[in-house]
């Protein structure tokens, strides 16, 4: 799982290459890019369990 995340992390945000001269910049931008990753996958697991939720609604009925 976490070579996947390292996986989507350079290919979506170019997090291949430093952008930036200097450590401190470069963690910030990496830190940045991987709460807004964190963000996106949680909203997405919330979105999945709404869905099952509705599903669940019409096969109890």
């Amino acid at each position: 799982m976490v070579e996947r995340t390292f996986g989507l992390l350079k290919l979506l945000h170019g997090f291949g290459k430093a952008r930036y001269l200097g450590l401190a910049r470069n963690k910030a931008r990496a830190q940045l890019i991987a709460m807004s990753h964190n963000l996106k996958t949680g909203m997405n697991i919330f979105k999945e369990m709404q869905r099952l939720k509705r599903l669940r609604g019409y096969c109890v009925q």
